[in-house]
């Protein structure tokens, strides 16, 4: 082939494209093929475990808020009385605090992170870039809730082991608590995405969704047993799977709290 550039000709051959070094072909081949799933969630998780050590001062400001928390319920449960089908006070009333905050630390990690993401992208520009690339959206997602709940085990580790030590529980029932934290995780990320979805779609979904997040907490049983709400707001109550983690978590750590048919319950709903 000849291409006439001005009053020169300069023979321009084809057959380097096809045969050449094949390197172009090679990188392009590569950018073009799909990443796997675990892949993509470790280098989301990397990425998400650099940026929070980068930004450390948010992660004190997170334990301390936390550390408030504990000290809140702590007080409350010198003068705050529950009656109903069991009698909560004292130190069993703090020790169904304890593991319901252990339970919503990582109902936290799995609703929050994915919204978190977004909005991050969003304000950062690069939720096209990730849009245009062949891979999994959802893994993305998943990798944000992986790195989120790797930085709160570091705020996990002395609750826990401060729940272990108030309620003198033994070594089945402390690997319960573990396990049903890790199904909250699991059940509430699918979720977590959805949410993070509407953050795309709306820009102002946040305000609405920790309005959301506030109904949870409240009508799940974080703050009150949920054997004492009114039948309707029950029935609500056992419809959501955060629910059923809260009621293992006070059943294992406050045993006066629970019931049979409960355990068989959050079973069969997880």
């Amino acid at each position: 082939m000849r291409v006439r550039i001005g009053r020169r000709q300069r023979t321009v051959s084809i057959e380097y494209a096809k045969t050449g070094t094949g390197q172009e072909s090679v990188k392009l081949q590569t950018l073009g093929k799909p990443t796997g799933f675990l892949t993509v969630v470790w280098a989301t998780t990397i990425k998400e475990l650099q940026i929070a050590v980068r930004y450390l001062p948010n992660f004190f400001g997170n334990f301390l808020q936390l550390g408030l928390r504990v000290l809140f319920f702590l007080l409350m449960s010198t003068f705050v009385v529950y009656e109903g089908e069991n009698i909560l006070q004292g130190d069993n009333l703090f020790i169904f605090y304890l593991g319901a905050i252990l339970v919503w630390l990582f109902y936290g990690v799995a609703l929050n992170a994915p919204l978190g993401a977004v909005t991050n992208d969003l304000h950062n520009g690069t939720l096209e870039y990730l849009y245009c690339n062949p891979i999994s959206r959802y893994a993305y997602y998943v990798g944000t809730v992986v790195a989120s709940a790797i930085m709160n085990v570091i705020v996990f580790i002395p609750m826990y082991i401060l729940l272990v030590l108030y309620a003198g529980l033994n070594f089945a029932e402390s690997m319960m608590i573990l396990f049903t934290c890790l199904v909250v995780i699991v059940a509430l990320m699918a979720l977590g995405v959805m949410i993070a979805l509407l953050g795309i779609l709306y820009r102002q979904v946040s305000s609405i969704v920790g309005i959301l997040f506030i109904m949870f907490e409240f009508v799940a049983g974080a703050y009150f047993p949920v054997d004492q709400f009114p039948a309707v707001v029950r029935w609500i109550a056992y419809l959501l799977p955060y629910t059923w983690g809260m009621i293992w978590s006070g059943i294992t750590v406050s045993k006066p709290i629970g019931c049979l048919w409960l355990r068989s319950g959050w079973n069969g709903v997880f």
